[in-house]
């Protein structure tokens, strides 16, 4: 680990310190004081991004009828069964909006997951799989998983929208999460934002409070379990860097 960054105003301001814990050629993350991050929150004005979602099942089916096709899926002796034919619950083909088909033959897992929201503005379609992960599909590219189409529910765009923050619960303890940048119609996934920064493992779990200072600065409390006295509990900032 580098030594801490020491940063002296000599306008009567206590001192700040940053301590890089990562970096490489997209992202910088350090871990800073509560001064520093308090004083930063205080220059912004917070904002929450809401996006719109549906959790009626049948009122999806009907608005995206042609484009997801839901039906049958059931396991007998380790063999896949597919009736489409059959008003169903699960999720047997998507036709993206790019022209790429996504099949439950290929994608077996379909057969497992449950619906839970669809995003009309983002085209997600969002699943709840085991231990309560999320399961994500993207109906514009056809990219299929959670850990690149990520949840919407943890979207926070920077204040141009050229990038976001984006997660997902995988289902064990700690969430994921990575930035996407603007590319053309789509948000691309550019930077995974590591949750191991030590030999402990873990260092990141659940982000809190989190707001972006500009285009490039994101701020964010770590949480971790619901305990108050874990030494990886406190204040991080993120640095995209400039291409």
């Amino acid at each position: 680990m580098r030594e801490p960054i020491i940063a002296v105003d000599t306008i009567q301001k206590p001192t700040v310190v940053e301590d890089l814990l990562f970096s490489n050629d997209t992202i910088s993350l350090y871990k800073i004081d509560s001064i520093s991050f308090y004083d930063a929150k205080s220059k912004i004005v917070l904002k929450t991004d809401t996006i719109p979602y549906i959790e009626d099942f049948e009122k999806v089916k009907a608005m995206l009828k042609g484009r997801a096709v839901f039906g049958n899926v059931s396991f007998s002796q380790g063999v896949m069964q597919v009736d489409t034919l059959i008003d169903g619950d699960n999720l047997c083909l998507i036709r993206a909006l790019n022209g790429h088909t996504v099949s439950v033959l290929e994608n077996t897992e379909f057969g497992y997951i449950g619906f839970y929201r669809y995003y009309p503005t983002e085209e997600i379609l969002l699943f709840e799989g085991g231990h309560s992960s999320d399961f994500a599909i993207d109906l514009r590219t056809g990219a299929v998983g959670a850990e690149l189409v990520g949840n919407p529910a943890y979207i926070l765009y920077t204040p141009n929208k050229q990038f976001r923050l984006n997660g997902y619960f995988p289902g064990q303890e700690c969430s994921g999460y990575f930035i996407q940048r603007m590319d053309g119609d789509y948000y691309m996934h550019v930077a995974e934002i590591p949750l191991h920064l030590t030999s402990e493992g873990f260092d990141l779990c659940t982000l809190k409070d989190s707001f972006w200072r500009d285009d490039t600065e994101l701020y964010f409390k770590n949480t971790y379990f619901g305990t108050d006295d874990d030494k990886r509990l406190g204040f991080f900032k993120l640095k995209i860097h400039s291409k």
